[in-house]
């Protein structure tokens, strides 16, 4: 595994993880708050290594490495990141967790031709139009983790023009949505709602029973489940 900067001019950068290995790679997006070094991305890493997949992960800006700070980068450029890396990697499998499923969801509609296939693991969805609700009296923004930090209106602004109802109907890659019933951040009938308005047929819903939010304990079952769907790729 090999350690990268892409360098996005205006003193701006993303760093993240690549392992070697065939097309399409697995690309790792990880939550608002988290870090691309995780539970699930290892064990990501660790399947793509036992099957000779490529894998990237990164930090998005404002997280980790990176640069930027949260709350201070909107969801678009967190769109922009993602295609920046994907550019860079190529072709690629993509494998969005909460609020990064939502912006996976979003690059793959922006760069169809980059996106074999896509897995949203407990999609942040609903997210966008509930943004405010989750900043209080004095501007902060808080994460379920207890963690809390300025939000900038530019963000909040960006989030209202992004249309996540009419995302599922444009998505035309084999597509993954896993959830847990025991979701305490967004609710399992998002996810269904979503994933009954993908249109086509290479699509797969598998709700976790007892499962949380992070669906860590269930990882390697999601790629098993998720390479199973993607079989006449390879």
């Amino acid at each position: 595994m090999q350690t990268f900067r892409l360098e996005l001019g205006a003193g701006q950068s993303i760093v993240g993880d690549t392992l070697p290995g065939s097309s399409p790679g697995y690309l790792f997006l990880h939550g608002l708050g988290s870090l691309r070094a995780g539970e699930k991305s290892a064990s990501l890493m660790e399947h793509a290594r036992a099957t000779g997949r490529a894998c990237t992960r990164f930090d998005f800006r404002g997280h980790g490495d990176s640069s930027g700070t949260i709350g201070q980068v909107t969801i678009s450029e967190l769109i922009d990141d993602t295609i920046w890396v994907l550019q860079r990697a190529g072709p690629s499998v993509i494998i969005g967790s909460s609020l990064g499923g939502l912006v996976g969801a979003f690059a793959t509609v922006r760069a169809p031709e980059l996106v074999r296939g896509l897995a949203l693991l407990a999609p942040a969805l609903g997210f966008l139009a509930r943004l405010d609700q989750h900043v209080d009296a004095e501007g902060r923004m808080w994460t379920r983790e207890g963690f809390g930090f300025p939000l900038a209106p530019r963000v909040a602004a960006d989030a209202r023009q992004l249309d996540e109802r009419g995302l599922p109907a444009q998505l035309h890659v084999p597509t993954l949505v896993v959830h847990g019933t025991a979701d305490d951040v967004v609710t399992p009938a998002a996810s269904e709602r979503f994933f009954a308005a993908i249109p086509h047929a290479r699509k797969s819903l598998w709700i976790v029973p007892g499962g949380d939010h992070r669906l860590n304990t269930v990882a390697g079952a999601i790629w098993q489940r998720l390479d199973a769907l993607l079989t006449p790729l390879t």
